[in-house]
């Protein structure tokens, strides 16, 4: 099969700063792609955005390696060492040419108990007392993606504090340290946190490399790994805790879609921030999730993203105004 390849460059701001431990995130870059193919009916896009601009001039400089007309089969061996998310759009945009994807007409997703709330220290507490006040004549169970490590610790503690004390049953909650605690820190939030029936997970609680650490704290508590899952994929055969997956980050998320179908268990979807293009595939993940073994709403962070043509649903618009 031959296949035509075309790309158009995307930038964009955030409306409001985003904060984790590591790093603010105020605007995102990368590049939509198309495929079409004499073999298929239907055109295949995929997003090709890296979280980090020290990884947009390689993904740029093996994007030009790849010529306007090639083989399919030459295609993915030519990407075989690329970025990872060089590999994902293609390998998305392939498997919607050959109907391994097969995407529904619309995604149910638009209503704010359906997805996790992102929030950071600076937010957390009035965000969960706007959503008591909206939401007191018709309660709904909402989840909250906590960034913690964007404040010391004893004050991140009392937080803490006011959350258990304050907020029940209505709210799930996710704690994400990004990879910045050490283990007495990550061990005091389990030992708080132990008999808590409203936690789902803390979220990579310590470094990407603490394997070990990580495997003792999850005895203790959930614990869902990110940032070394992708810096060691292996670990997704290995991990038998919740994993929080990251398609568009994902050298082979077909593999991932397989995982979904076949109903594997403890996975949660999460965004990198991505335009209507990525979205499209991460919504369809996520509802594939959703009716696993162990379904639990994605963080698509939907209310993060800036409201223009990028964020559409139908990706042809998209790529007619780039």
């Amino acid at each position: 099969m031959n296949i035509k390849f075309k790309k158009k460059f995307f930038f964009f701001e955030f409306p409001k700063s985003i904060l984790n431990s590591k790093r603010k995130f105020n605007y995102k870059k990368g590049w939509i792609i198309k495929l079409n193919s004499n073999n298929s009916i239907n055109d295949g896009f995929g997003e090709i955005a890296p979280l980090f601009d020290e990884h947009i001039s390689l993904c740029e400089k093996q994007l030009n390696m790849i010529p306007e007309n090639i083989n399919r089969d030459k295609l993915t061996e030519k990407i075989y060492n690329f970025h990872p998310c060089v590999q994902s759009g293609i390998k998305s945009a392939l498997g919607e040419i050959e109907g391994i994807i097969k995407y529904k007409e619309k995604y149910k997703f638009n209503e704010i108990h359906q997805s996790a709330i992102l929030v950071d220290s600076f937010s957390v507490i009035e965000k969960l007392k706007e959503l008591k006040i909206q939401y007191k004549s018709k309660p709904r169970v909402f989840t909250i993606k906590w960034k913690v490590a964007t404040k010391e610790n004893k004050i991140e503690e009392k937080i803490l504090e006011e959350i258990l004390n304050q907020h029940e049953n209505y709210i799930k909650l996710r704690i994400d340290a990004n990879g910045s605690w050490n283990r007495q820190c990550a061990n005091r939030w389990a030992e708080i946190l132990s008999n808590n029936k409203n936690l789902d997970w803390i979220e990579q609680p310590l470094g990407i490399d603490d394997i070990e650490g990580l495997y003792e704290l999850n005895k203790k508590i959930p614990v869902a790994l990110d940032e070394s899952l992708l810096k060691y994929p292996q670990l997704i055969n290995s991990w038998h805790g919740w994993q929080i997956r990251r398609p568009s980050q994902e050298k082979n998320p077909l593999k991932l879609l397989e995982e979904l179908n076949n109903k594997n268990s403890l996975k949660s979807l999460s965004s990198s921030f991505e335009t209507g293009v990525g979205k499209r595939f991460l919504f369809h993940l996520s509802y594939l999730q959703l009716l696993g073994s162990t379904p639990k709403v994605p963080g698509l962070a939907l209310k993060q993203m800036p409201n223009t043509f990028l964020f559409k649903n139908d990706p042809k618009i998209i790529w007619n105004n780039l």
